[in-house]
């Protein structure tokens, strides 16, 4: 967790913002004043803070009036905010709650208490951001985060590389409610499969492409789990005359019908067995290479291990 967070504090009281402003530094945050709700506002908007804290009552602007103001801007729906308050009435909370208020701090609000509601809320909203809105799996930057600390762990490890075969195509002709329909389905059947290794990660790398981080000693278990359930749920994706016929008519990126096989999964295994992996740029490199080798097999789902040394 990065305590480097930008943090916009609004506080009428010269005394709170100097005690809560030292407590959010020394615990390595960086913070922005404001001394009533007008300013908490062009700060917000200027400064683009990571979490609010606003005082519930302000000059010029309440608390309340501020989130109301910053929620109507679409880049700050997800902004965490905290309100700052000495009035702990239950229907001042159910007001507030009702504005998407994430947290209220009840004052005087203990030093440690602070730091650990704005941590907490900052590792909420990454992770939330982070999500992938569709599968709700992680995203590029934990998937960086994962790589990199299996690398530094310095243990046994594999990245599997997962791609669908002929997605654009299946997309084209069955539109993007049908896509992602299978992209979930998809994201299903391998977190199921990742189960085998109880600490595996599961995320999505953006369309049609996922990635698996788990134990060397089950990584080839996981990718057999993946190939035969993609295969076996594939044709139910199809109408009955393609699945009749065994593939699906489309036109290709020059305009002309072609023939697509069924939707299927090409699965690269990357691996520290056999051969150092130094970087999360030289993890993606290989993959991205066994990926297009498993992609090139000419019917169902296949995987191909790194055997190199």
């Amino acid at each position: 967790m990065e305590t480097s967070a930008k943090i916009l504090l609004a506080d009428d009281s010269h005394a709170i913002r100097f005690l809560v402003s030292e407590i959010l530094t020394n615990a390595g945050f960086t913070v922005i004043e404001a001394e009533d709700g007008q300013e908490a506002i062009e700060k917000t908007y200027k400064e683009n803070p990571d979490l609010l804290i606003l005082d519930y009552e302000m000059p010029k602007k309440t608390g309340f009036e501020v989130v109301r103001e910053v929620r109507s801007r679409t880049g700050y729906l997800h902004t965490p905010i905290i309100i700052f308050t000495a009035n702990t009435e239950k229907d001042t909370k159910l007001e507030g709650l009702g504005m998407d208020i994430d947290d209220y701090l009840t004052k005087p609000a203990d030093e440690d208490e602070i730091v650990a509601r704005v941590k907490l809320l900052l590792k909420r909203n990454k992770q939330k951001m982070d999500c992938n809105p569709l599968t709700r799996l992680p995203g590029n930057p934990s998937i960086q985060a994962r790589v990199e600390a299996e690398i530094a762990a310095g243990k046994q490890f594999a990245v599997l590389y997962c791609d669908l075969n002929n997605f654009k195509s299946f997309n084209d002709k069955y539109g993007f409610e049908a896509g992602d329909r299978v992209l979930k389905q998809t994201a299903d059947i391998l977190v199921q499969a990742a189960k085998q290794d109880p600490n595996a990660f599961v995320g999505h790398i953006g369309g049609d492409d996922f990635i698996i981080v788990c134990t060397f000693d089950k990584a080839e278990s996981i990718a057999k789990e993946i190939t035969t359930r993609i295969d076996e749920v594939a044709p139910s994706f199809y109408n009955e005359e393609d699945r009749a016929q065994g593939f699906m008519q489309a036109r290709n990126r020059k305009g002309e019908m072609e023939k697509f096989n069924f939707l299927a999964m090409g699965i690269g295994v990357v691996h520290n067995t056999k051969r150092p992996l130094e970087s999360f740029a030289m993890v993606s490199h290989i993959g991205a290479e066994l990926k297009c080798l498993a992609k090139q097999h000419p019917k169902g789902s296949y995987y191909v291990l790194d055997r190199r040394g």
